[in-house]
């Protein structure tokens, strides 16, 4: 049995009902949300609770139900967009307690250890004048972002700047409201929501800043292990590389060594899964340490951000590629963010939901079960950027004639007897199936197979060129692509295993 980690994010339950027409919510309807997930390989649960604003009934800041009353009771106007907030607001009239209570017992019930996820700096709107989704905090507040040296020129840098006092202690009230309204196994801050919650020019100074909050997060969550009678484990989301993640400010080697977290996610932001995410280098530097490695999975995975994208979500193939990497590397678990139930309904990419989802679950934390199926390991680029820190953005890539792109890899293993093809996209009027054209895996020439229609998640204005790998069984679990031989410019690159 694998071990898969998943996360709810603290509004998708009640909008994607509205948008199906509930006109109420029931206690059956939030138990049953949780219980189609019994029974899979989900073992931990991540309840987050808020966004710029808390998602519950807190006392310590404001709410989103108290907000969503003032807000009606003053004439202000909400956008249509923002009506499901209404079938919460209802809820916790009629019944004096929100979704997240019920959840708790079904995950317990269900045998899956309930966390509670906090959104260290939420940004979402920020773009806004106003929002009725923004906490007052941030209302008032706005102005001690990121860039306030300066006017904020683009949406990270409207992300709450952490060297504040004042936004670190607005922090420390919600987390202690959260231990003291919810009993849960777990504590989770989601510092990728957002990462850029240090000063831009203060990230080394921030270091401090930060290493001594979180020894007042874990000073809290001691006092809520007292008070509840159970230990409490700490998680935190972070990028994909330990210099990444202390470039922006984040000492996670400080907080391993002095056992301030017991989880870390290594993940993309959201714009795409990741898949050339070190997690073997996190593995070794931390090997001996009483720390669990998950690494992240997104519903969104693209070669890289065109202009005038469209977001392309996984298909089972893809997301099992994707965990059979991570899960080969090293990683103890697999966390899936916005993969929500509803995810993919009505769409091609239909496996987040019933039996086929239950299916996906059950197989995306386990490696030798993504061994087993057919995969796709898409090369991708990462999408969180750190001053003074590679960036990984292989894609497009120009070979020539002379010249040859080169791509890594990481598919664990690959069976005997497997098909394998390697597959390029080219610009519409280019070509890469000329005799020319050269094709290697680990060193060994690939035959050209023929030119291949478009498939989910590749781009429907190019060209599709798929050679075919040589498997006699000893092919690596880490694959080099060499292309070139030919004037073109390549906006794809995928190795699938049939």
């Amino acid at each position: 049995m694998g071990r898969v980690i998943f996360n709810e994010d603290p509004n998708h339950f009640i909008f994607d009902r509205a948008r199906a027409g509930f006109t109420e919510i029931s206690e059956k309807d939030c138990r049953d949300f949780i219980m189609q997930y019994a029974g899979t390989d989900i073992t931990d649960f991540m309840i987050c609770v808020n966004a710029s604003i808390a998602w519950y009934d807190s006392v310590r800041v404001k709410n989103i139900i108290e907000q969503y009353e003032e807000w009606k009771s003053a004439g202000k106007s909400i956008p249509e967009f923002h009506g499901y907030i209404k079938l919460l607001t209802d809820f916790y009239k009629k019944h004096g307690k929100v979704p997240q209570d019920i959840w708790i017992d079904a995950l317990r019930e269900a045998g899956i250890r309930p966390w509670t996820s906090i959104r260290m700096n939420d940004i979402h709107e920020s773009d806004a004048e106003d929002s009725v989704i923004f906490s007052d905090f941030y209302r008032e507040n706005r102005h001690k972002n990121r860039a306030s040296h300066r006017k904020a020129a683009s949406y990270y840098e409207n992300g709450l700047d952490y060297t504040y006092a004042e936004v670190r202690a607005h922090s420390l009230a919600l987390i202690e409201d959260v231990l003291e309204r919810f009993d849960t196994d777990g504590l989770e801050l989601d510092w990728m929501r957002e990462i850029y919650s240090v000063g831009i020019g203060r990230e080394y100074e921030g270091i401090a800043v930060i290493n001594s909050f979180m020894r007042a997060v874990k000073a809290l969550v001691r006092r809520a292990e007292k008070a509840r009678g159970h230990s409490i484990s700490v998680a935190v989301r972070l990028p994909a590389t330990p210099e990444k993640a202390l470039r922006l400010g984040f000492d996670v080697f400080d907080w391993v060594e002095n056992g301030l977290v017991n989880l870390i996610t290594v993940t993309p932001r959201w714009s795409s899964t990741d898949n050339g995410m070190p997690i073997d280098l996190w593995k070794r530097t931390f090997a001996g340490k009483n720390v669990t490695i998950a690494a992240g999975l997104e519903i969104l995975i693209d070669a890289y951000n065109r202009r005038g994208r469209k977001y392309k979500a996984h298909t089972y193939e893809t997301a099992v590629a994707s965990a059979c990497a991570n899960l080969w590397q090293g990683a103890d678990a697999t966390y899936l963010f916005n993969f929500m139930d509803t995810a993919c309904a009505g769409r091609e990419q239909s496996f987040c939901t019933g039996e086929n989802g239950r299916s996906f679950l059950s197989a995306v934390g386990d490696l030798a079960r993504c061994t087993a199926e057919k995969r796709r390991h898409i090369v991708t680029y990462s999408d969180v950027s750190a001053i003074g820190a590679e960036s990984a953005k292989p894609l497009p890539a120009r070979v020539s004639a002379g010249s040859f792109a080169a791509f890594r890899l990481v598919t664990g293993e690959i069976p005997a007897g497997r098909e394998v093809n390697v597959v390029f996209g080219v610009a519409a009027g280019g070509d890469f199936a000329s005799d020319e054209a050269e094709v290697y895996v680990s060193a060994r020439k690939c035959i050209y197979a023929g030119e291949r229609a478009p498939r989910a998640q590749q781009y429907a204005d190019m060209r599709y060129f798929a050679y075919t790998v040589l498997n006699d069984g000893t092919l690596p679990p880490v694959s080099v692509i060499e292309a070139g031989g030919v004037e073109c410019t390549l906006h794809w690159v995928e190795i699938e295993i049939n």
